[in-house]
């Protein structure tokens, strides 16, 4: 499981005084940090070899300005060439205020085309599968 802790920032706020829905997003992509560091150990963007190919949030409590948030994330579900990164945005009781998933495709840009993990990704990404007790599942859509 990573962990990432962020400190709310002004701008991340709308006119209510809560974090922007949107912004809960940027909250996941920071903790994706270091499973695109997997894929990518320099970030080089001419490099890339992941995307994103859906994305699920659920807004369980509001956040507000100034409060410090941890982003977990851990690895739900190896596919082939994909795989499901799940997320809980904790405040710093333990509460979970957020919950989301995102599926990632490995892809190869010059071909245009997804590309099946390798096994070495696959290794170090097994490393990360573990969930944190007390968080929520997903409601699911229906």
């Amino acid at each position: 499981m990573i962990s990432t802790e962020i400190m709310v920032r002004f701008n991340d706020c709308d006119s209510l005084g809560h974090v922007n829905n949107a912004v809960y997003y940027t909250y996941f992509e920071e903790g994706k940090r270091a499973i695109f560091e997997l894929f990518n150990p320099s970030l080089n963007l001419d490099e890339w070899n992941i995307i994103v190919a859906s994305t699920h949030c659920d807004y369980i409590h509001e956040i507000k300005y100034g409060e410090t948030v941890t982003v977990l994330t851990w690895i739900g579900r190896l596919g082939r060439s994909s795989f499901d990164a799940e997320h809980a945005i904790i405040d710093k009781n333990g509460e979970c205020r957020a919950r989301g998933r995102v599926t990632l495709l490995g892809f190869d840009f010059i071909s245009r085309k997804s590309v099946p993990l390798s096994d070495s990704i696959r290794q170090q990404l097994e490393k990360h599968m573990d969930q944190p007790k007390n968080v929520p599942d997903l409601r699911s859509i229906k």
